[in-house]
């Protein structure tokens, strides 16, 4: 329908009354309503309001509280992430070191850096049978025990008549005279010094050898002086005098105790067999060794050494060159020691001779 629009005001007019009306109650409808007060109506809307914004309220904060929560949780595996990417970069640094240190320890050892001197097996194995060397004692000591029981006069034929002694002496250097393969080892010290090892655990060369020094020291000692020719003055004078040649013959023996134990056998020699074969050593190795042939067959191999262990020295690292340095100044340092042991003995012997040297130069220029 059409509508004339002279009443289009009219209208608007109308309907804007009604629209005053309607937000703008008066205030009696306000309070009372349109039909008077009911209060538990707005009593139920207030609390249905108050419940409403509390519920709003408890879903808000509840939504905010999960909300911290999540993002608390979302920090936390981040950090999580965070730490465990840091650990594994580490693990991977660390195992790249390894890996390099490893590639560099494997290139050292193909180089032969590590590798030991060819020798220190033999060495070490010689070392254990040198530690296996015999307890006993040694054979060397004992003859110079019986060499100096002899020249003291302690032995029982001394103490016989002089024909008896030299019969009985006559007798013994036929027995021992080819002991050792010596012609006459009673007076040959060949059979001490033609090789580093005497054969003194022989019972013949022992005995031979213990003659050998008596007859270089004291070959016919004087028998004891009784007891009632010690209560003389003669017996006593003489006793005074036989002193002073127990001193000189016991300076000459301990002198000769330090040779021949230094060439007594002791040691079993398999493994200086396996050193000797890599020098030109051509003398015989005994079963048992002396500590001499020991000092001879080690610095040989250093010394004289055979074509195919000079062409291994040549290839030898530093660290192997080094040990057979370390083993060279051992030796050296272990002779000069012997060495010095035995300078120690002859200058008591010099003193000795330079002793009998002055024996009868004074006198006694007043008469009692």
């Amino acid at each position: 329908m059409r509508i004339p629009n002279a009443g289009l005001p009219a209208i608007l007019l109308a309907g804007a009354a009604a629209s005053a009306a309607f937000l703008n109650p008066t205030p009696a409808m306000a309070i009372f309503g349109a039909v008077g007060c009911n209060c538990a109506t707005i009593s139920q809307l207030h609390s249905g309001t108050r419940s409403h914004v509390t519920r709003q309220t408890r879903d808000a904060a509840d939504t905010v509280v999960e909300g911290l929560r999540n993002h608390a949780r979302q920090n936390s595996r981040y950090l999580d992430r965070q730490v465990e990417a840091m650990k594994r970069i580490a693990d991977g640094r660390e195992q790249n070191a390894t890996m390099r240190i490893r590639d560099i320890v494997r290139a050292e050892a193909e180089s032969g850096r590590f590798d030991p001197s060819p020798d220190y097996c033999l060495l070490f194995d010689a070392s254990e049978a040198a530690g296996q060397a015999r307890k006993d004692a040694n054979h060397g000591i004992l003859v110079a025990a019986d060499a100096a029981a002899w020249a003291s006069g302690d032995k029982e034929i001394i103490a016989t008549h002089g024909t008896k002694l030299a019969a009985w002496l006559t007798r013994e250097r036929r027995e021992l005279a080819d002991s050792g393969g010596s012609g006459d080892a009673t007076t040959d010290w060949g059979l001490v010094f033609n090789s580093p090892t005497a054969a003194l655990d022989d019972p013949s060369v022992k005995a031979s050898v213990a003659r050998l020094v008596a007859n270089t020291v004291e070959p016919e000692p004087r028998r004891p002086l009784t007891e009632y020719e010690l209560s003389t003055p003669g017996g006593a004078a003489e006793s005074v005098k036989r002193q002073a040649t127990a001193a000189r013959n016991n300076a000459a023996i301990a002198a000769l105790e330090a040779v021949l134990a230094n060439s007594a056998p002791s040691i079993p020699s398999d493994q200086f067999r396996k050193i000797a074969g890599r020098s030109h050593y051509r003398k015989p190795i005994p079963a048992l060794l002396s500590e001499l042939q020991e000092l001879d067959i080690r610095t040989a191999s250093y010394a004289s050494p055979k074509p195919s262990a000079l062409d291994q020295r040549m290839i030898k690292t530093e660290r192997a060159l080094l040990q057979d340095a370390i083993d060279i100044l051992s030796l050296n340092a272990r002779i000069g020691y012997r060495r010095l042991e035995l300078e120690s003995r002859n200058t008591v012997v010099l003193a000795a001779i330079l002793g009998m040297m002055t024996d009868g130069s004074t006198s006694n220029l007043l008469a009692d």
